[in-house]
């Protein structure tokens, strides 16, 4: 066991290593609420660290005995505050920690670049998590250094499929290791870039602009054309339940169910789309792909409205964005131990509202 200072104070990073992003402050006017809420994003960095190790939790302890935490990854959401309570390598949370980290398997030198991706297991098949969190610190690199990435490897901290599609999609020719659970392995140079995702949603503005280039990727001199819904068949929560007479009532539209869809097919829809009626959940990411001037209509409701993620990204995207607030149907059966009992439910859209706000 070693005792660590949990560092979560910004200006360590900011005073040490150069900004790349400097913070911005933007507004969002929840227009149909007579509502607007002012954010500010943190400034984003690249930090160098010599002699860490790195644990597939993830964690970062550098050669000094400090606890990598704030702004660089992040701890298990739902457990943020009180990490010792639910994993066995913390048995003190606070400024000093007490930490047993598992013994060095893998020593890393050499003239490779290697660059740290933290993620957590929970998160690491959400395509919010992934695009946001992790490929996004691709730009960082770029921007740092403007150069490709033939001399870095990268070090995943878990193992991620969605990663992979992305990978073979985008990146095909990156370099990268998955780290094996509950290992510890040392790094003489480490590449840290930060988050440029602030308390789950408040995004550096320019961030998500670098991701929707790569959607010449998959097509080209795409016009927008189609009206879709996406539908969450085959989902726990948040089905629309009264789907059917929202389809009478939307002549033209079309259904999409995104898990059928590969990668490549989720960008094309999005980018084809005019407008967007979905249910709230991790497969609006796509609107990373969507042109400026979109329409979406987001289905939320009461537990979650206000949630910040996707009025922010489709506000930095030049999207128009509402959120339409559902009744709520309980849904029957016993609930699953790993999902918030407030958001076991499916939505009963008010297609009165929603027509209006269409017109």
């Amino acid at each position: 066991m070693q005792t660590v200072q949990n560092i979560q104070d910004l200006k360590y990073f900011t005073q040490q290593w150069d900004i790349v992003d400097d913070s911005f402050q933007f507004s969002i006017k929840w227009a149909k609420y007579g509502i607007t809420n002012t954010y500010s994003s943190l400034p984003t960095f690249v930090a160098d660290f010599s002699n860490c190790s790195v644990n597939s939790l993830p964690v970062l302890v550098t050669e000094d005995r400090k606890l990598i935490t704030n702004h660089v990854w992040p701890l298990i959401s739902r457990y943020r505050d009180k990490p010792h309570k639910v994993h066995e390598i913390f048995t003190e949370w606070g400024e000093k920690v007490d930490i047993h980290m598992p013994p060095i398997t893998e020593q890393f030198h050499g003239s490779w670049k290697y660059v740290w991706l933290p993620i957590d297991e929970y998160s690491a098949e959400n395509p919010w998590h992934i695009w946001i969190d992790i490929v996004s610190k691709f730009r960082l690199i770029e921007k740092r250094w403007s150069t490709n990435f033939e001399k870095y490897v990268f070090i995943l901290s878990n193992p991620s499929k969605y990663f992979e599609k992305i990978c073979k999609v985008f990146f095909p020719d990156l370099k990268y290791f998955v780290m094996p659970k509950n290992e510890t392995w040392r790094f003489h140079h480490l590449i840290v870039p930060s988050m440029s995702n602030y308390n789950d949603g408040i995004l550096t503005p320019h961030m998500p602009k670098w991701i929707r280039h790569l959607t010449n990727i998959v097509v080209k001199d795409t016009k927008p054309h189609r009206k879709i819904i996406i539908t969450r068949e085959g989902a726990l929560n948040r089905n629309i339940e009264n789907q059917e007479q929202m389809l009478m009532a939307l002549k033209g539209w079309e259904t999409v169910n995104l898990e059928k869809l590969t990668i490549e097919e989720q960008v094309k829809t999005f980018a084809e789309a005019t407008h967007i009626v979905s249910p709230h959940g991790a497969g609006l990411t796509n609107l990373l792909w969507c042109k400026e001037g979109t329409n979406v209509i987001e289905l939320t409701h009461e537990a979650f409205f206000g949630k910040k993620v996707y009025p922010v990204l489709s506000h930095h995207l030049g999207l128009k964005h509402t959120v339409l607030l559902c009744d709520t149907v309980p849904i029957p059966g016993p609930k699953p131990k790993n999902k918030k009992l407030k958001d076991m439910v499916d939505l009963k859209i008010d297609i009165t509202k929603l027509i209006k706000i269409l017109d």
